[in-house]
């Protein structure tokens, strides 16, 4: 990859993490989801964002639907929240635990703004047991170790294009692209497409946190 390329990159992750901690403190929802004992995981804390979307976890010995509530309801006080969407993953089954919230947050002044896309943020916000969370946290962890600037260089030249593709979210997720960087030695989007399709060839997709 050319250097002004990387440059590029580092420099649109920059402006996101950046844009995203303005939003969450003039919003109020940085301070709530703080004193709620969510931590920020995934692109943010790994520097690979190229796009408008933040995960939280918080992790609780005694996981509680009336907590969970009362958080997306001072989420919504807030002003800020144009979605809200509350599930109880437990009960639900489309994943092992949880309960998760996912939040749409824009300013409130984008309200009056000219017709076209407001600055919408995406947050993925998930309460469950620590143990619950193990499986994520192994992989997130030994990704840190081995993360270098050429990895996070190309982590996010693929990200960039796998982000705007319907099943980016859906099938394919962000621990793909890390997988596939880090522990594999995919540099590009070709290589990315060739190491998904082998993937799901064994019989199965990549492992997901």
């Amino acid at each position: 990859m050319h250097p002004d390329e990387a440059q590029r990159l580092f420099a649109l992750d920059d402006t996101l993490r950046a844009e995203a901690d303005r939003v969450l403190e003039a919003s109020g929802i940085g301070a709530i989801l703080a004193e709620e004992g969510y931590v920020p995981v995934g692109s943010r804390v790994m520097r690979t964002m190229t796009w408008r979307d933040m995960d939280f976890e918080c992790y609780d010995p005694n996981p509680d639907w009336n907590r969970h509530w009362d958080v997306g309801t001072r989420l919504a006080r807030t002003g800020w929240c144009c979605r809200l969407q509350g599930i109880d993953v437990y009960r639900e089954q489309w994943m092992d635990y949880g309960y998760y919230w996912g939040v749409r947050v824009v300013d409130p002044a984008q309200r009056s703004a000219p017709p076209g896309d407001p600055a919408v943020w995406k947050l993925d916000l998930w309460m469950a047991r620590e143990e619950e969370f193990a499986r994520g946290l192994g992989p997130r962890r030994r990704w840190a170790a081995l993360m270098t600037e050429k990895a996070r260089a190309d982590i996010l030249s693929i990200k960039e294009i796998v982000c705007r593709e319907p099943e980016y979210g859906r099938s394919v997720l962000s621990v793909h692209l890390y997988e596939a960087v880090l522990e594999h030695g995919v540099s590009d989007l070709a290589g990315f497409r060739r190491w998904w399709d082998e993937a799901k060839g064994r019989g199965g997709e990549a492992g997901s946190v």
